[in-house]
């Protein structure tokens, strides 16, 4: 049996960097389960990577890919009630290939209800959201996010607001995501707009920023002190300083999370996720075959894009 995966064995531009590579399905090592992947979402989280921006703590070579959704076709004894079960086998090696072995314990089962499409993205974006929330909560204050229109603050704003936030702010590069917010209850402000911006984050009480840079600065240099500043991604590609008269900024990022988690927790966090995912307005998903990995990355870069491209990875079948 043949497996397939897409590698990155050096940094560079993803459409670059990646691979497809066929190699020979192994034995399953002792102690894991063998997953068939179904799909897997594109995320900026999944090519930032690639691109060495990280490379800190991520070193080539890796199969590319964080999170997706799977069926258990092989387990010991122990596991045998996990085979034909649909799971997201995270937390083990890139999901950008058709099988993954990985650790049992970890493994998230999906309930039969929920799609496969919104499955497949339950990791990335929905957790961190719900993580976030449940560590800064927001019920009874003003709410301002950055970077809008993105997958993340939609789940972010919606959730707020379910939770009781008096009010969320979306800022967003594009007008173009104003309608779709509204629908969720959330303000929409351009990045065109500074003084709107500034007015919105003085009366801010908490802050989610996807984009770091001068719009972090921004928000910083007009929110009250007293106010959490929540830092989880620099989309912006550039870092930001601390205003002496702003508030603290924090830093939010799920892998920190995930250091000291151990498995009983780590399934809590899903099964409080699965009634909110149910009720989640997602974009549509787009699936592309495996072997047209490209199309898709070069779709996840398209200006304006209103939908989440997905490896189909069960294609060959």
């Amino acid at each position: 049996m043949t497996d397939e995966a897409l590698w990155y064995r050096r940094f560079g531009p993803p459409i670059d960097a990646l691979t497809l590579e066929a190699a020979e399905l192994g034995a399953r090592p002792s102690g894991t389960a063998r997953v068939r992947m179904i799909a897997a979402p594109i995320n900026p989280s999944d090519l930032i990577p690639i691109t060495g921006a990280y490379g800190h703590r991520v070193r080539p070579p890796q199969v590319a890919g964080y999170e997706g959704v799977g069926q258990v076709v092989e387990a010991d004894h122990v596991s045998a009630h996990l085979v034909g079960r649909r799971v997201l086998p995270l937390r083990g090696p890139g999901t950008w290939r058709r099988y993954v072995d990985c650790d049992p314990s970890w493994l998230v089962e999906v309930p039969d209800d929920l799609e496969t499409s919104v499955a497949a993205r339950a990791y990335i974006n929905p957790l961190a959201a719900l993580r976030m929330l449940e560590t800064w909560p927001v019920e009874g204050r003003r709410v301002v996010l950055t970077a809008g229109g993105s997958s993340c603050a939609r789940l972010l704003g919606r959730w707020a607001l379910e939770a009781g936030a008096r009010e969320v702010v979306a800022v967003c590069r594009s007008v173009s995501h104003a309608a779709s917010l509204a629908e969720l209850g959330l303000i929409t402000l351009s990045m065109a707009e500074p003084d709107a911006i500034a007015a919105a984050a003085s009366r801010a009480d908490v802050a989610f920023d996807a984009v770091g840079g001068p719009l972090a600065e921004a928000l910083l240099a007009a929110m009250p002190r007293t106010s959490d500043f929540v830092s989880y991604g620099l989309l912006s590609g550039e870092s930001f300083r601390p205003v002496p008269r702003g508030p603290v900024p924090q830093r939010f990022h799920l892998r920190d999370r995930l250091a000291t988690v151990e498995p009983p927790e780590w399934q809590g966090w899903f099964r409080r996720l699965w009634p909110m995912l149910r009720r989640a307005s997602l974009p549509e998903a787009r699936s592309y075959p495996l072997s047209d990995w490209r199309q898709a990355i070069t779709a996840f870069d398209e200006p304006g894009r209103r939908f989440k491209p997905m490896l189909a990875l069960d294609d060959a079948r």
